[in-house]
């Protein structure tokens, strides 16, 4: 088993039938078949049902998926970080930070802007807290803004010092005519048989998290919108499409309605992280983490 074959699996699943994702592969459907096969005797079992109107993923293709996903994007995460480590040095006096997508970054990067307007700023914006911890130990940035979810193993960060700026839920989005719009609270049970929007987070994020938690609510969410950032995301959501998840400010979001999963199931923690000796250690032990509140979403 190899890469190759992974993509094999997410494409067959992403088609939904064996003469598209031929189509997509640029390979004969009889050839893909073959392989198909093979790849299933390697992992056990069958991992779609064939169907007249194409193929769906069985118990064990759905895990095959999900688990095939997140090991591409590490690949992905592993070839971008490497491409951003071999860059040149950064310019003297130019200082760095770090992040994934969280409206704290460019609440930071305007603080260091205000401590430091002689210098040059760079800012790095990661898939992964992983990728952006491996900017902070290899000295291409100064600090880093890192996101953990629940069910999901948090970074190692043990040789960092380390600030909590607070926890925050993960909302559902719902479009304003949705079934559920007008409740304050909703439970994951009730959205099991929606579409999803897929967070466009990689594997250490929000999406691994939320599948999980649909998981453990009987249900694996339905996935048909990937790579949508939280803006496009909502435009999605708004015209009736799908549902999603959100966090951060509601001028990211517009057009929807945000609600809170009951049982506190979904949440994201955001930590700044600097190593020993960093030019921004000042800046970071300054930062009020009750500065929170001003991009926090509103619950309709």
């Amino acid at each position: 088993m190899g890469l190759r074959h992974l993509r094999i699996v997410l494409t067959v699943a992403e088609s939904g039938s064996i003469s598209r994702a031929a189509a997509t592969l640029k390979i004969a459907q009889s050839g893909l078949s073959t392989q198909l096969r093979r790849i299933e005797q390697e992992l056990g079992g069958p991992l779609f049902r064939r169907r007249p109107q194409g193929v769906v993923p069985t118990e064990l293709g759905v895990h095959v998926v999900g688990r095939a996903r997140e090991l591409l994007d590490e690949f992905g995460d592993l070839l971008a970080t490497a491409r951003t480590l071999a860059q040149p040095a950064e310019p003297p006096q130019a200082v760095a930070l770090g992040g994934v997508d969280n409206p704290w970054v460019p609440r930071i990067a305007a603080l260091i802007r205000e401590r430091l307007p002689h210098h040059e700023q760079l800012t790095y914006l990661e898939p992964s807290s992983q990728a952006v911890l491996e900017l902070l130990r290899t000295e291409k940035i100064a600090l880093a803004v890192i996101s953990e979810f629940p069910d999901v193993g948090p970074p190692a960060v043990r040789e960092f010092t380390v600030r909590d700026l607070g926890t925050e839920p993960v909302l559902i989005g719902l479009a304003p005519g949705h079934r559920l719009a007008h409740r304050q609270l909703i439970t994951l049970e009730e959205l099991a048989d929606e579409i999803w929007v897929a967070p466009g987070d990689r594997s250490d994020g929000l999406g691994l998290s939320l599948r999980i938690a649909c998981e453990r609510a009987g249900f694996t969410p339905r996935f048909r919108y990937f790579g949508a950032d939280q803006t496009t995301a909502a435009a999605i959501v708004g015209a009736g499409n799908a549902v999603g998840v959100f966090v951060g400010p509601d001028d990211r979001c517009p057009g929807i309605t945000l609600k809170r999963p009951a049982g506190g199931r979904l949440w994201r923690r955001t930590r700044l992280v600097w190593a020993p000796g960093s030019p921004l250690a000042g800046l970071a032990e300054d930062i009020d983490g009750g500065a929170l509140d001003w991009c926090r979403p509103r619950v309709s």
